[in-house]
C-alpha cells in the first residue's frame, strides 16, 4: 500500500494539503500550526514503524554530523546574511504583519526559543527525515525526492501572503533534501533551519 503512488498523493493531500483548505476557512488556525503539525506525528510514527524505516534511515546519525555541517556551513551564513542584507534595503518584501504580532506574543526571546528547541527540529524530522524517507518506499529517483520535498516544503510557507517565505523555502528545501540525500543527518539541518529561521525572527521581531 505505501509504495503506491495514488496513496502517497492522498498522504500527502491529508498530511500537508488538507491543513492549508482548513486555513482559508478558519485563518485564525495559522497561530495553532505548530500543533497541527504535532498532530500528525501519530500516523507518521504508523508509517515508520510499519515500514521499518530505521532511525538511521530518519536521520538521528551522529557519525556524519560534522560532514553535513561543514557542507552546509557556507550556504547557512550565506543565507543569514542575504536575509540581514534584505532587511536593511528591502524590509517590506520580508515583513509579515502577522508574524510580527505572534513573534511579540508574548516576547521575542519566547519565540525564538520556541523556534529554536520545538519548531525548527520538528520541520526538519517531518520534512526531511519522514518525507524523504517515506518517498523512497515509493521511489529512488533523487531528482523526484528532491522537487516533491521541497515543493511541499515551500507550499506549507504560502498561507503568510508573502513571497519571500515560500521563494526561500523552496530553494532551503532543495539544499537541505540534497544534504540529507548525502550524508543522512538531520541534526546538522535542524542546526541550519535554527539559524536561518532564528535570524528571520529577530530580525523581525525587533523591526
Amino acid at each position: 500500500m505505501f509504495k503506491n503512488k495514488l496513496f502517497l498523493i492522498i498522504e500527502t493531500a491529508y498530511l500537508f494539503i488538507f491543513p492549508l483548505i482548513l486555513l482559508r476557512f478558519y485563518p485564525v488556525l495559522i497561530h495553532y500550526r505548530i500543533y497541527v503539525l504535532m498532530s500528525s506525528l501519530i500516523y507518521i510514527f504508523i508509517v515508520v514503524y510499519s515500514q521499518k524505516i530505521t532511525l538511521k534511515l530518519l536521520g538521528f546519525n551522529s557519525s556524519t554530523f560534522i560532514l553535513a555541517v561543514k557542507a552546509l556551513f557556507i550556504p547557512t551564513l550565506f543565507s543569514m546574511l542575504l536575509t540581514y542584507i534584505f532587511f536593511q534595503f528591502a524590509k517590506k518584501w520580508l515583513i509579515i504583519p502577522l508574524l510580527v504580532e505572534e513573534i511579540r506574543t508574548p516576547s521575542i526571546a519566547v519565540s525564538a526559543l520556541t523556534y529554536i528547541f520545538i519548531s525548527a527540529p520538528l520541520q526538519e524530522f517531518v520534512y526531511r527525515g519522514y518525507l524523504v524517507s517515506r518517498l523512497e518506499v515509493v521511489s529512488h529517483n533523487e531528482i523526484f525526492i528532491k522537487l516533491y520535498s521541497a515543493i511541499i516544503f515551500m507550499v506549507i510557507h504560502t498561507p503568510f501572503h508573502n513571497w519571500f517565505l515560500p521563494l526561500g523555502s523552496l530553494i532551503l528545501g532543495l539544499l537541505w533534501t540534497s544534504n540529507f540525500l548525502k550524508y543522512r543527518n538531520v541534526y546538522a539541518l535542524m542546526l541550519s533551519h535554527t539559524l536561518i529561521g532564528a535570524t528571520y525572527i529577530f530580525l523581525m521581531g525587533m523591526r
